[in-house]
Order: C-alpha cells, then sequence, then structure tokens
C-alpha cells in the first residue's frame, strides 16, 4: 500500500551524486515497517506492558517523525541530529544499559550508566542509519541482530524486537531483489532506536555470566558501530564535516570493487554472522571474552584493509585507463 501511494503521488527518493541507484524509487519503507510494528505491538502488548514501555514508544515515534520528516524533505544534518538527541533522552532517562547488573562497574560508578547509555544510543541509531545505504542491507543486519538480541533479553524487548524482525521480513521481500521501496531514514532511524532500547534490557539473561550478554549484542552490530567509527575518523582526519555524507562506507567500497548490491549485502551480513558465531564460540570454550572482542575486532580491521588495498588498484587502473 505504501509503495502504490508513494508511486502516485511521486514521492521518490531524489537522485543525485552520492546515488547508487539510477531509477526512481520510492524511500517511505520505513512508513510501512512502522505500521507493522505498531499494529503488532497493539496485537501483542496488554495495558501493563504499554503503561511500561511509555516512554520508548514516545521516543520511538518521535525518532521515526524526524526519520520521515528527512525523508521528504532533506534537512541539514545537525537539525537531524538535535532531532534525535530528544527521543534518546527520554530513552535515557527511563531506561540504561545494566552496567552494574553485568559486572561492568562497582556501586560507586553507577552514574556512569546515564552517560554511557546516551553516547552508545546516539551511535548506534547513526550507525544503522549511514549503513542503510544499499538494497538489503540495513534490513538484513537489523534483522539478525534483532534476533540476537531476542534470544538474549527480556519479554519485553523480546516483543518489540519480534514485531520489527517480522516488519523487516516483509519490507525485505520488497527490497533486496528487485528493489520497490527503500527503507529511508523512517525505518533506520526507529531500527537502531529499537535496538538502543534492547540493550537496556539485558540483565538476568540466563546461561551467560556478567557481561556476556552486552559483549554478543555489540558482536551483532559490529559491523555498523565500527563502519561508521571508521569513516567519521577518516573525514576528520581529513579534516571534513563528519556529518557530511560521502562513499567511503564499506557498502560503498564493495560496489565499486564490481559488485552488486545482493553480493555486498550477503558479504557483509555473512561477517556479521561470523562475528556473533566467533563470540559464541569463545564463550561456549569458556575462553576469555575479552579476547573474544579483540579477535573480532582485528577480523574487521583486516577486512577493510583487504577491501580498501583492492579498490586502491582499482582507482590507480582507471586513472591509467
Amino acid at each position: 500500500m505504501v509503495i502504490l501511494f508513494a508511486n502516485r503521488k511521486g514521492w521518490f527518493d531524489p537522485l543525485n551524486e552520492r546515488k547508487i541507484h539510477t531509477i526512481e524509487i520510492p524511500r517511505l519503507g520505513g512508513v510501512g515497517i512502522m505500521a507493522a510494528v505498531i499494529s503488532s505491538l497493539f496485537l501483542l502488548m496488554n495495558d501493563a506492558d504499554f503503561s511500561h514501555l511509555k516512554l520508548f514508544l514516545l521516543g520511538l515515534w518521535i525518532v521515526f517523525l524526524v526519520g520521515v520528516w528527512d525523508d521528504f524533505q532533506p534537512i541539514p544534518p545537525i537539525f537531524k541530529l538535535l532531532g534525535e538527541l530528544i527521543p534518546i533522552l527520554i530513552l535515557t532517562s527511563t531506561y540504561q544499559i545494566p552496567l552494574f547488573e553485568l559486572g561492568l562497574v562497582s556501586e560507586s560508578l553507577l552514574w556512569i550508566e546515564f552517560p554511557v547509555t546516551f553516547i552508545f544510543s546516539l551511535w548506534l541509531v547513526n550507525a544503522f542509519n549511514l549503513i542503510d545505504g544499499i538494497n538489503g542491507l540495513a534490513g538484513s543486519i537489523g534483522f539478525f541482530s534483532l534476533i540476537v538480541v531476542a534470544y538474549l533479553s527480556n519479554s519485553f524487548s523480546n516483543i518489540i524486537c519480534f514485531s520489527f524482525a517480522g516488519a523487516l521480513m516483509a519490507f525485505l521481500f520488497f527490497n533486496i531483489m528487485k528493489p520497490k521501496v527503500f527503507m529511508g531514514d523512517g525505518g533506520s532511524l526507529p531500527l537502531g532506536f529499537c535496538l538502543a532500547f534492547a540493550v537496556t534490557q539485558l540483565s538476568g539473561v540466563k546461561n551467560f555470566d556478567n557481561a556476556e550478554p552486552l559483549l554478543l549484542f555489540i558482536c551483532a552490530t559490529s559491523l555498523p558501530l565500527f563502519d561508521m567509527f571508521r569513516v567519521f575518523v577518516i573525514r576528520i582526519f581529513y579534516k571534513k564535516n563528519p556529518f557530511k555524507g560521502d562513499k567511503n562506507h564499506l557498502h560503498h567500497l564493495l560496489i565499486e570493487l564490481g559488485n552488486s548490491h545482493l553480493m555486498a549485502t550477503i558479504i557483509l551480513t555473512i561477517l556479521s554472522l561470523f562475528t556473533v558465531v566467533v563470540y559464541y564460540s569463545f564463550t561456549f570454550l569458556q575462553i576469555k571474552p575479552v579476547l573474544g572482542i579483540l579477535l573480532i575486532s582485528i577480523i574487521l580491521m583486516t577486512f577493510t584493509f583487504v577491501v580498501w588495498r583492492k579498490v586502491k588498484v582499482v582507482r590507480h587502473l582507471n586513472k591509467v585507463l
């Protein structure tokens, strides 16, 4: 319904030098995703659930409206960032990552949960927003991350995660092969916001000790988190605005090497799956979690180094030719 309505109204993703697609495609997939999520929550939740989650739902609604506004009329990055800060402040004022319960800080450092949750939530929301650059990528990694965190977290966030995962599964049907709609900021920002809430619900997870649930969640979302950090460091190093878009994301580099959207999405999704399998293997073998995180960091950096070296060769050959 969203696709048909957007096509009729002519609401297409504008073409420019940063866009990879060459045909007009609606960018309002987030509207369909959020309609499915909200419908699911109303069907699955009772009054007590809604009372417990009312501030999360308020923040989710605000971040969705900010995203849809940007989909219709692109807004300056600084104003978009300010629009994200309000729902993230609402979220972190009520829910924090349980660093004390996970055994990461002492009771005297309990105050640190608020700033850590705020910074990590802001990073997560923008990481999924920035990785939404090719068909199926944000949806695939988001779906996978939601399933992992639903396995780890409690019943409240399970309902939200499975509702969002189901909506993404339907969205990918219209996006990953022959795209008829893009997710847009109206989908990617709420996706990151949903995951930011879920990470605050990781205390008391069975079969895991201390910080393992949080570290496993970080592994599941490590690719978008790492890619955003890498791109921001590069932009700052070259004295560019870190919030101004470019084509240095990993998915852009894979496309530059001649991969299709589908192949780039498959490669990066498999890489995300691999990081979780590696870390889970470390916990199963009772190896120190920090070594698993270190190994995953090395894997991501090695992958990036190999891809970048190949891109440099391609760019050199193009200059010669």
